[in-house]
């Protein structure tokens, strides 16, 4: 690239000089000056030709032919090339070969679970922070960004900037790759939070002593479809609100300056001002994490903790 561009605008300034010498010094023109000639060189190489500056006889039409070869050669290398890079670039970006950039959220893994991280990302606005590194090429059209590679190797990491990212979601199908990325990650960024999926509870310690700040084990799932035969409609309720893309959706609501000091119940109250969604807060969760369910709405709450609420549409009553 740099070459060709060299070549392009080495060429624009020959061809200028040999006109000015044509015009100006051999011709005895005095209104042709070097800007003039420059402004001509570029004109007569993109053979567009306004007619406003124009060679005399003998040298000057010469010059004018021989800029004007060297014009579309010079103009079709340029495109041809500059068209090429960026096709070159679009093709490794849609086959997972380019690095990523600027994400701020890593999805690494390519079990199905990680489609349904993605999936849930991309519901919660986050489609342009998000990059996907997968061992393999994905079976069917990916909205975000991707990277094919072993996320259990560095450079690989480094590509998908590992070291720039705040989040990364961890869902390979081998535990002990798990194990092995998260440590590796937390060798490249020490500073990253990382979320991760196991399949048992020894895997669940050993990653959390990893460094990942979150890990979810298949004992959950067991725990949750048990409930399909006890109260099936709580494992409804909970599948739905636990997604953006549900009729409602759990969410957490942190404490600022302008909420400290009110009431759950006022909080509650000024959230149903929204015309468009109902809000139900289920969970008062405290600084040191401890929490209770279903609080008093008399509870005074304190900046920085959070509170936890069920939002659904509010109901047409017309």
């Amino acid at each position: 690239m740099f070459y060709v561009v060299l070549f392009f605008v080495t060429t624009w300034f020959v061809n200028g000089l040999l006109f000015y010498y044509s015009e100006h010094i051999f011709a005895g023109r005095e209104e042709i000056d070097i800007i003039a000639s420059l402004y001509w060189s570029i004109i007569t190489m993109a053979t567009i030709g306004y007619g406003d500056i124009t060679p005399v006889r003998g040298l000057g039409w010469l010059v004018a032919g021989f800029s004007a070869v060297m014009g579309i050669l010079a103009y079709t290398l340029t495109v041809s090339v500059i068209a090429d890079w960026f096709l070159s670039k679009s093709i490794r970006r849609s086959l997972g070969r380019a690095p990523l950039k600027n994400k701020k959220i890593l999805v690494i893994g390519d079990s199905d679970s990680c489609r349904e991280i993605i999936d849930e990302l991309i519901a919660n606005n986050y489609l342009d922070e998000v990059g996907w590194v997968t061992p393999r090429e994905p079976r069917s059209i990916s909205d975000v960004d991707f990277l094919v590679g072993d996320p259990s190797n560095a450079e690989v990491l480094k590509r998908a900037g590992i070291e720039k990212a705040e989040h990364v979601f961890l869902c390979l199908r081998d535990d002990s790759r798990t194990i092995h990325t998260t440590l590796l990650i937390k060798y490249l960024n020490p500073n990253i939070n990382i979320y991760a999926v196991a399949s048992d509870s020894k895997t669940e310690e050993l990653v959390r002593a990893a460094g990942a700040k979150t890990v979810i084990s298949t004992r959950m799932l067991g725990r949750t479809i048990t409930s399909a035969l006890f109260e099936p409609g709580v494992l409804l309720v909970l599948s739905d609100i636990i997604s953006a893309r549900g009729k409602g959706d759990l969410i957490q609501i942190k404490i600022n300056k302008k909420l400290e000091r009110k009431t759950i119940r006022e909080i509650e109250e000024i959230l149903n001002q929204d015309k468009k969604y109902r809000y139900r807060i289920i969970a008062y969760v405290k600084t040191n994490n401890e929490y209770i369910i279903a609080p008093n709405p008399e509870t005074t709450v304190h900046e920085n903790e959070s509170l936890v609420a069920v939002k659904g549409e509010k109901e047409n009553t017309t």
